[in-house]
């Protein structure tokens, strides 16, 4: 290919998708998909052509265009214009392209095993006498109902710091009955939500992160949010700072670490985003550390080794840290800063710069759930809102390098 001319992959007429609507963001572009309910960000080569396409451009005109908005040099236009219209065809925007497949579906084995725990439980029955706890978490008002000590004490462990003495009228009612199992060797859980069989526990050691995941499902359904970003959240003060991350990121440690430091407390692992003023509650469930970071996690709270040992449904050993005294904020906060964390084993830490678009892209790959539709109006919304904060991506392999960082350039 001589320089500056349009690749062969091209000599076919490229013609957009007609459903697709552009939106600039800095000096690129978010389209949106709505039959696809997709946002892709395109570069700002990739921005380039797009725009051009749209204005009626034929392939063998795009190299020149690009050199002429000065994107591109003559000798390499030809292939920055294949690499663009490769993003392109790759992510369903044009005519010629099949389009995206939306991701496969999750694994539904857990989901039988606990369906089949379930459909083995018999009809509710209450429990005439029970140790009772009030919890309160967002709007939820939740009372506790146990069958046996052991089972108070052990939830305790997870969310006793949302306990309250406040006699009020629950919103949602949890009762726990005991039932021992093997010869009395273990005590088994039978749980119940609003009269509802959920879950059959059979170790005593899995109630804990099975109740509070039940208790944290509820809340949020009760809570009228945007988006439900899988994400850290510590508080600045009158702000907040993000921190999403696929699970192994090191995004507990890191937001515990940034709790210690002097941070408010939201949460380890849940961003509900207001709808219209994108606010963030606090979510101030305890810390979830995992046996693999209880060496360093020690650093920050000595007491680590005296919380009692859970065992999850992936088989996963951890321990749950409540948030320190003080540290958790009762409002919700406008978001100033996205920090995408990575841990990753002997590298440098560094805090680098992201663009918004691709800033977008990544917190939207973290979004376990919107709570409708994307429309344009929408969009625009997340759009703005993201244009007005800062975003980066923090490497790590050490968090007290990590949280000096995020210091240096969020003061709290």
């Amino acid at each position: 290919m001589k320089p500056g001319e349009a690749p062969p992959s091209t000599a076919e007429p490229v013609k957009l998708r007609q459903d697709l609507v552009a939106l600039a963001l800095d000096n690129e572009t978010i389209v949106f998909c709505e039959a696809d309910q997709r946002l892709i960000g395109l570069n700002v080569s990739a921005s380039a052509v797009f725009h051009e396409l749209q204005r009626g451009a034929s392939t063998s005109e795009l190299p020149a265009r690009l050199v002429s908005k000065g994107l591109a040099s003559r000798k390499d236009a030809g292939q920055w214009v294949a690499g663009a219209l490769d993003v392109l065809g790759t992510q369903g925007l044009l005519e010629s392209r099949e389009r995206a497949q939306p991701p496969a579906e999750a694994p539904v084995g857990e989901n039988r095993l606990l369906s089949l725990r379930v459909s083995k439980m018999p009809p509710y029955d209450p429990m005439e006498q029970a140790i009772e706890r009030r919890y309160r978490l967002l709007q939820t008002r939740a009372l506790f109902r146990f069958g046996h000590p052991a089972q108070a004490r052990l939830v305790d462990s997870v969310f006793g710091h949302l306990a309250t003495e406040e006699a009020f009228e629950p919103t949602v009612v949890m009762e726990i009955q005991a039932l021992s199992s093997d010869g009395g060797k273990h005590l088994r859980s039978r749980i119940y939500r609003d009269g509802e069989a959920i879950n059959s526990v059979p170790r005593l050691s899995h109630l804990g992160p099975f109740v509070k995941g039940a208790l944290w499902q509820t809340a949020i359904n009760n809570y009228d949010f945007q988006f439900y970003i899988h994400s850290g959240v510590v508080g600045t003060g009158e702000t907040c700072i993000l921190l999403p991350a696929a699970a192994g990121s090191g995004k507990s440690s890191l937001t515990a670490a940034l709790t210690h430091a002097g941070y408010l407390y939201f949460s380890d692992e849940v961003a509900l985003i207001e709808r219209k003023t994108f606010r963030v509650p606090p979510m101030p469930l305890a810390i979830c550390s995992k046996s693999t970071g209880w060496e360093i996690m020690q650093r920050y709270y000595p007491d680590l080794h005296q919380l009692p040992i859970h065992r999850r449904d992936d088989d996963k050993l951890v321990r749950y840290i409540p948030p320190p005294s003080g540290s958790v904020r009762q409002r919700p906060a406008p978001v100033s800063h996205i920090i995408f964390p990575r841990y990753q084993a002997g590298a440098a830490s560094e805090l680098r710069r992201l663009t918004r678009s691709d800033a977008l892209g990544r917190l939207m790959a973290e979004c376990m759930a919107a709570s409708e539709r994307f429309d344009l109006a929408k969009v625009r919304e997340l759009v703005d809102w993201i244009a007005q904060t800062e975003c980066f991506s923090l490497t790590f392999s050490s968090l007290d390098e990590a949280v000096a960082l995020v210091k240096a350039t969020v003061p709290k």
